[in-house]
């Protein structure tokens, strides 16, 4: 679990410094304005608005302002019972990155802010929930611009195609076709970029739509899975039980209960 040690916002001068500083916790800053430098074990990082600097647990840092600017930072460690699941945090490297959603990401961290300076009830866990929202956000913006634009794009292209088409029988051959690459190409891009494969996303949306309509439509489960694209009941029933744990019957008893 992500433990939370502070969280604030700053506006700083031009003549701001800090020197040689190490912490035994993460630290993640977001520039909203400004710019400023920092140096981290010895690299040079510019930053300015837009920027989101990664400096993990004892590393040196200094930084100097380059003009009048404003930063988000947080410290945070994590529990060591509990690791996780976040490259960025297993990998232990200094980065920085341009925040694609930078509105969104000012807004978390803003209300992660809240949370701390208000310390009222349930605090740990909605700082936890955020500042995890938040580091996932930045994972996610860094495995795309290491696996390439070029690649998202490919995938976001399939993605929206089986999004658009899920509830009709859709084969390998059709997306390799819709995207101009071989079907071992696109299956491998696909999963580098999302972790499944192409079925396997579609059966991930017909199940998740599947779910809306036994929740919203009252249609039955035949009527569902006929709807969701899938070739019989049976089939439907073996996907929903292999991705939810459950049978369509079990889901609908637990939901209505």
């Amino acid at each position: 679990m992500l433990e939370l040690q502070t969280s604030y916002v700053k506006d700083l001068d031009s003549k701001w410094t800090i020197s040689h500083l190490s912490s035994p916790y993460h630290l993640l800053v977001l520039i909203t304005s400004g710019r400023l430098i920092y140096w981290v074990d010895g690299r040079t990082i510019p930053l300015q608005k837009g920027d989101v600097l990664f400096v993990p647990a004892g590393s040196v840092r200094s930084a100097s302002a380059i003009e009048v600017h404003q930063r988000y930072a947080t410290f945070f460690g994590v529990r060591g019972d509990d690791p996780v699941p976040l490259p960025i945090l297993e990998k232990k490297q200094t980065f920085k990155l341009k925040i694609q959603n930078f509105p969104y990401f000012k807004q978390r961290f803003s209300l992660l802010n809240h949370h701390w300076l208000m310390k009222g009830a349930y605090l740990d866990t909605m700082c936890h929930a955020i500042l995890l929202e938040m580091l996932g956000m930045v994972n996610y913006d860094l495995d795309a611009e290491e696996v390439g634009s070029k690649k998202m794009k490919l995938v976001k292209e399939m993605k929206n195609y089986i999004l658009k088409h899920y509830n009709r029988p859709i084969k390998l051959q059709e997306l390799s076709e819709y995207a101009g690459k071989t079907p071992n190409y696109i299956s491998s891009i696909f999963k580098e970029v999302t972790g499944f494969t192409p079925i396997e996303y579609l059966h991930d949306v017909r199940i998740s739509m599947a779910k809306d309509m036994m929740l919203s439509k009252g249609m039955s489960i035949r009527e569902i899975s006929e709807e969701t694209g899938f070739c019989d009941q049976a089939y439907f029933n073996r996907v929903f039980r292999k991705l939810s744990g459950c049978s369509p019957t079990d889901f609908l008893s637990e939901q209505s209960g």
